[in-house]
């Protein structure tokens, strides 16, 4: 038996002058049975404020919660006010919850009962008996399962479309239309899926030029009605007559408007009719409106346009200086000085030149460059890399060959390929932390061979010149 001991405190205190003391305590849970009849609680000594200890039998009671009542009797003969306490009782041990039964109901008919096999998961659709009903209409289904302890579920309300075994392609019989509010006007059209519902309306008694509010909707041979659909439907005149523009008004930014009387035309080239003389230099906005023959004023345009000074033609310019620098930019004019170009002197738009700077160190560098025309103007720079790779020394020692190169230190590890020819391909053959490695036996095994040394970034160190074979 499932035991809870619930401790309570409780203090009496009493306005007479001799003060009275607990020498009773019962409890009851649901119903007050009266005073003195529900069940006793043990007071070991009595005083005016004991604790109450006591253990509840709960095998009775199924696993929820529960309020508690308590209440104690004096040695004066008198019963206190009831107090109470909140008690949970849970299942000895949990049990998985299974679905064990499926009700459902069409249309708010009675429920259907469906015995399922146990499981925590239930697919219900493929226990739903869909023979009875109609086929193209919507039905309203509600959905309650019980489970393995006998509690049933909330229902649950879907919607469930039933389609016909075989698809069959229903014809459009009969097409109303109503015009700007009018009564609807029958069409009785060939059966015909689907139907240009456009040919077959009268625009005969239409006023031109107006747009109109036209509502249809159709019947299919089996008698249903659609729903109205509301779309709008312009009416041209019966003859197109082409407008000219007569004149324009614009304005440019916030000035006032400035009317131009235009040779009639229907498209006119409104940029050659603009003054741009008292425009200042700058990017602006242009706001027109044109008017037609009949007086018509249409819409405002509006578009952004540049006004540029009057283009003059520069002189050609030369080079006259150049500086290079590495990393860093230092600025205008403190670069290295490039004394002259390939060609030995400065005077031309274009100028190759080449220079040869030492005392790199091994690594990758980012080059910059620009150069200074006859106006003393410098251009932009142009940058290019630079990998200045180790110098890598292959010398034979009787059947063996030793490879040495040179680089700074923090390297984690080389890489050492080796292949029969310049051409490659080359293949690792091994890896080393030094800065040296034997190949060892190999001029017994190959008449000649060329090496490259990379290291972690997989950046590629000098080759051996070619034509310049490890063996001696």
């Amino acid at each position: 038996m499932r035991r809870f001991l619930l401790i309570l405190g409780l203090v009496v205190a009493s306005a007479a002058f001799a003060q009275p003391t607990i020498t009773n305590a019962e409890y009851y849970i649901g119903a007050d049975p009266g005073p003195g009849l529900a069940t006793a609680i043990t007071v070991a000594a009595p005083s005016a404020a004991v604790p109450l200890a006591w253990t509840i039998p709960t095998g009775s009671l199924t696993p929820n919660l529960y309020r508690v009542f308590v209440r104690v009797r004096t040695n004066l003969g008198l019963w206190g006010p009831v107090t109470n306490s909140y008690l949970i009782v849970s299942a000895a041990s949990q049990v998985p919850l299974l679905v064990t039964q499926f009700e459902w109901s069409v249309d708010d008919g009675s429920y259907t009962i469906v015995d399922v096999t146990d499981a925590s998961t239930v697919n219900l659709n493929q226990l739903l008996s869909t023979v009875a009903l109609a086929p193209g209409v919507l039905h309203r289904v509600n959905l309650r399962v019980t489970d393995n302890t006998g509690r049933t579920g909330p229902t649950t309300l879907a919607y469930l479309a039933i389609s016909a075994p075989n698809h069959v392609t229903r014809l459009v019989t009969q097409f109303e239309y109503a015009v700007d509010g009018d009564a609807f006007t029958p069409v009785d059209i060939a059966d015909v899926n689907p139907a240009n519902l456009a040919q077959v309306i009268s625009t005969v008694s239409l006023t031109p030029g107006i747009l109109h509010s036209v509502k249809f909707r159709i019947t299919d041979d089996l008698g249903r009605v659609s729903v109205i659909t509301n779309q709008y439907l312009p009416i041209a005149g019966p003859t197109f007559v082409t407008r000219s523009v007569a004149s324009f008004e614009y304005w440019v930014d916030s000035n006032p408007p400035t009317v131009v009387d235009n040779v009639d035309a229907p498209i006119i080239n409104i940029s050659e009719l603009i003054a741009s003389n008292s425009i200042p230099v700058g990017l602006h906005l242009l706001n027109i409106r044109p008017t037609d023959n009949t007086g018509r004023v249409g819409p405002v345009h509006n578009g952004a346009f540049i006004v540029m000074s009057p283009f003059q033609n520069s002189l050609p310019r030369t080079i006259v200086a150049a500086e290079v620098f590495v990393g860093n930019d230092p600025g205008i004019g403190n670069g290295v000085n490039v004394p002259l170009p390939t060609d030995g002197t400065w005077d031309e738009g274009n100028e190759p030149f080449a220079q040869v700077f030492t005392g790199f160190d091994v690594g990758y560098y980012r080059i910059g460059y620009r150069t200074q025309d006859n106006l003393g103007r410098w251009s932009g720079v142009a940058y290019d890399s630079l990998l200045v790779g180790p110098l890598l020394t292959v010398i034979s020692s009787g059947n063996d060959v030793i490879l040495n190169w040179e680089f700074p230190d923090g390297i984690d590890e080389y890489y050492i390929q080796r292949a029969a020819n310049t051409a490659g391909p080359f293949t690792t053959i091994d890896s080393t932390t030094a800065r040296t490695y034997t190949d060892t036996g190999i001029i017994t095994t190959q008449a000649q061979g060329y090496y490259t040394v990379t290291f972690r970034d997989d950046s590629i160190s000098v080759q051996s010149p070619p034509g310049t074979p490890a063996r001696q």
